[in-house]
């Protein structure tokens, strides 16, 4: 008995993309002959996480198949995780391994082999396959997309650009994908100078994030740098070599509508933030059910004949831009179809919400000939309830 294993996905995959094997046998034809796939986690006590059961194709000795939609269900996100100077994403990932085993009729009774393939070749805790929780939209997934990630080449794990907009008492948290830990030193950079941190980097983690908002500010101010209208947070290899660099411009502007400002999982499995500061309509949907009690004899006005006594309230919002550009436009369309969002109630405190609008327009000046922005409706992931009396 022989598998033998043809095409194997990149070290480096993104959970909710395709993640292909191809492999064949040469006892398929062998009586109720199976493949069988074990997928499981590198350090999990309860492998397999799954285990795959394909049946041979006609005419045919190979197999291939997605192992993606297991990958997927052990993946999920980090959000304000950070704890000191930079945050482990553990939740991001899942380091895997795949073995394969055959299952066919011996003297009319199924047997199962042992493993007789693996992938990687040796499973360890130094030798394993990596999937993040990012995903690639159709035209634009290949087999080392994720691969191309890399902090050293690609920066943080946004589609933001470059600069983006903040105010003084509020907190971002910016992501990368580091599989060689290239990143040793984090700069916070004033108006009058810089503060430079060294970090060291747990080897075979490859996901990480850090505070770049009121945190980042309160570096430089105890740091005696002041800040005028920006500053900026730089990730610095080992020659203190820029990987990934972002400025914020501190928005000092009197509005007399509170800022919403939200934090949504973007699609590379980081978070993009934005500030929503024009008119806000908060409100609400109400449902009630009710009994009626029967007519009492000899009656008071005071009687109750029909009682509330289940009374569901659930809070929206709908929020409201600021002229926006064409760059942001094309951001926001993460935010609404975003599966994580986050409100923000200050720096630390954060509430979980969903959009609820079915469509969205990415405008550009080119077709409106007009200046834009854009509205969004929210509604919080929890429900208020009433007395039941």
């Amino acid at each position: 008995m022989a598998i033998t294993i043809i095409a194997t996905p990149s070290a480096f995959m993104a959970a909710f993309n395709q993640v292909p094997y191809t492999v064949s046998s040469n006892l398929t034809a062998q009586p109720n002959f199976n493949f069988i796939v074990d997928v499981n986690e590198t350090s999990g006590a309860n492998n397999p996480l799954a285990r795959l059961k394909y049946p041979v194709q006609p005419s045919s000795a190979q197999l291939t198949f997605d192992v993606g939609n297991v990958l997927q269900n052990y993946v999920s996100y980090d959000f304000n995780n950070v704890t000191g100077v930079f945050g482990t994403n553990t939740d991001s990932r899942l380091k895997y391994f795949v073995q394969f085993r055959e299952l066919y009729d011996v003297s009319g009774i199924p047997t199962l082999s042992g493993v007789l393939a693996s992938n990687p070749t040796t499973p360890s805790a130094s030798s394993y396959n990596f999937a993040g929780n990012g995903i690639f939209d159709f035209e634009d997934f290949t087999s080392t997309a994720y691969d191309n990630l890399n902090v050293s080449g690609f920066g943080y794990l946004s589609n933001a650009g470059s600069t983006e907009r903040i105010e003084s008492n509020q907190e971002k948290f910016l992501y990368w994908f580091d599989p060689n830990t290239a990143v040793k030193f984090i700069q916070y950079t004033g108006a009058t100078g810089n503060v430079v941190t060294a970090v060291t980097l747990t080897a075979k983690e490859h996901l990480f994030s850090i505070k770049a908002g009121k945190y980042a500010q309160d570096v430089l101010i105890a740091g005696g740098i002041s800040i005028i209208d920006t500053y900026n947070v730089s990730l610095l290899g080992a020659a203190s070599n820029v990987l990934a660099s972002r400025t914020f411009s501190l928005n000092t502007e009197c509005s007399q509508y509170p800022t919403v400002r939200l934090h949504w999982m973007n699609k590379l499995g980081g978070f993009d933030t934005f500030n929503f500061n024009k008119n806000t309509i908060n409100a609400m949907d109400i449902e009630r059910k009710q009994f009626k009690a029967p007519l009492p004899i000899g009656y008071s006005k005071q009687d109750r004949l029909k009682t509330n006594y289940n009374t569901t309230i659930n809070d929206k919002i709908s929020i409201n831009s600021d002229w926006i550009t064409e760059t942001e436009s094309t951001l926001l369309e993460e935010l609404a179809t975003s599966p994580v969002i986050y409100l923000e109630r200050s720096a630390t405190e954060f509430v979980a919400v969903n959009i609820t609008n079915t469509s969205y327009e990415i405008k550009t000046y080119l077709t409106d000939r007009k200046m834009f922005n854009v509205t969004f409706d929210i509604e919080y992931t929890y429900s208020r309830y009433r007395q039941s009396l």
